[in-house]
C-alpha cells in the first residue's frame, strides 16, 4: 500500500508540470495555472524537463511524509514540534531549490502568452488515449500487453521514418535487405536511433535509465530471427497484422499525428506497469524485444486496407537494398 500511495503522489507530481494548450501545444507548466508556462519545442526538451522534475521528487515527498507522520498519534504527541519544524524546513528547501531549478531549466524556452495559452489540459492529455490503447491489447486480447505494445511501437518507428521522408520527398532512411524466400525486412541507423540510442527512444521512455548495452543481446537476437523461420517471431508479426489496422484507425480518428504515435505506446506501457505493480525491468524488456523485432517488418506484409495508395503508412523506397 505504501509504494502504491508513493507511486501515486510521484506520477501525480510529475503530470502537474506538464499539460497542452487550447491549441494543442505541449507546456511545461512548474508552478500549475498561477506561474509561467512554456511551449515545449521537442521530445528532447521534454524528456530533459521530466527528468529534472522526477530528481526533484525526494524533496517535494518530504514535507508530506512530515504531515502523514503528524497523523499518527504515537509520533504526534511525542514529536509534534519537531516534525513541524522538519515540514517546514523541507518545504522551504525544496521550494527554493525548484524555483532555482526551474529559471535555469527554461532559460531559452518561449514563455506562453496568458492570452494564447488558453486553459491548459492539466495532467498528462494522452492518458485517456493511452488506457484506450492499453485496454485493447490486454490479455485474453493478446498474449502479452507489453509484447503487444512493443511491436505496435517498434513498427510505427519505421512508419514515421517513412512518413518524415515522404513529407520531405527523400529516401527513407533504411536499408532493404531480401531474405532467401523472398521477405523483405529493413535495417538503418535512424531506425536504431528511434529505438534506443535518441534522447527520445522508446528505449529512453521505457528504460527507466539503464543503459542501451541491454538490449545488445536482444538486437542480436532479433536480427537473426527476422530473417529466419522462428516460430516466436511468426507470433509476432500475427499480433502486429491483428493490431495495427485498427490502432492506426484509432489514431488518425483522434487526429494524433504520426510523430507522436511511438510516445503514446510508450506512455500506454507506463500505464500497464502502474496497474501492475511489477517494478522490474521485465515489462521494458518484452516491449523492447518486440519493438526491435517489428520495426524491421515489411509494410506490405501488414495488411492496412483502408489507406489510399501513396500513403506513408504503406511501404516507401529505402535508400539501398541488399540480397542475402
Amino acid at each position: 500500500m505504501r509504494r502504491l500511495i508513493t507511486r501515486f503522489l510521484a506520477a501525480s507530481f510529475l503530470d502537474s508540470a506538464f499539460g497542452h494548450g487550447a491549441d494543442g501545444r505541449p507546456l511545461f507548466m512548474p508552478f500549475g495555472l498561477i506561474g509561467g508556462q512554456y511551449a515545449i519545442p521537442d521530445m528532447a526538451t521534454a524528456q530533459r524537463l521530466r527528468r529534472g522534475v522526477a530528481r526533484l521528487l525526494p524533496l517535494a515527498l518530504l514535507p508530506i511524509f512530515c504531515l502523514f507522520a503528524l497523523f499518527l498519534p504515537p509520533l504526534r504527541n511525542a514529536y509534534a514540534l519537531p516534525l513541524l519544524g522538519a515540514m517546514a524546513a523541507s518545504f522551504a528547501l525544496f521550494s527554493i531549490t525548484f524555483f532555482l531549478w526551474v529559471r535555469h531549466a527554461t532559460r531559452g524556452l518561449h514563455r506562453v502568452d496568458r492570452g494564447e495559452q488558453g486553459i491548459p489540459a492539466l495532467l498528462d492529455p494522452d492518458e485517456a488515449l493511452a488506457r484506450r490503447l492499453l485496454d485493447r491489447v490486454r490479455p485474453p486480447r493478446t498474449r502479452s500487453a507489453e509484447e503487444t505494445l512493443g511491436a505496435l511501437a517498434g513498427f510505427a518507428c519505421q512508419m514515421l521514418l517513412r512518413h518524415r521522408a515522404e513529407q520531405e520527398g527523400t529516401a527513407a532512411p533504411l536499408i532493404e535487405v531480401a531474405t532467401h524466400d523472398g521477405r523483405l525486412r529493413y535495417f538503418g541507423d535512424a531506425l536504431n536511433g528511434l529505438l534506443a540510442e535518441y534522447p527520445g527512444s522508446l528505449w529512453a521512455g521505457v528504460g527507466d535509465g539503464k543503459p542501451q548495452l541491454l538490449l545488445g543481446p536482444i538486437f542480436r537476437e532479433m536480427t537473426d530471427a527476422c530473417v529466419g523461420d522462428s516460430r516466436d517471431y511468426a507470433d509476432m508479426i500475427g499480433l502486429l497484422q491483428r493490431h495495427w489496422s485498427a490502432t492506426a484507425l484509432i489514431l488518425r480518428g483522434q487526429g494524433v499525428d504520426i510523430e507522436r504515435w511511438p510516445d503514446l505506446f510508450v506512455r500506454a506501457l507506463r500505464e500497464q506497469v502502474q496497474d501492475s505493480g511489477d517494478t522490474s525491468l521485465r515489462p521494458a524488456l518484452l516491449f523492447m524485444r518486440a519493438a526491435i523485432a517489428m520495426s524491421k517488418m515489411d509494410p506490405a506484409e501488414i495488411l492496412v486496407p483502408d489507406q489510399p495508395a501513396g500513403d506513408p503508412l504503406r511501404r516507401s523506397r529505402p535508400t539501398s537494398r541488399t540480397a542475402p
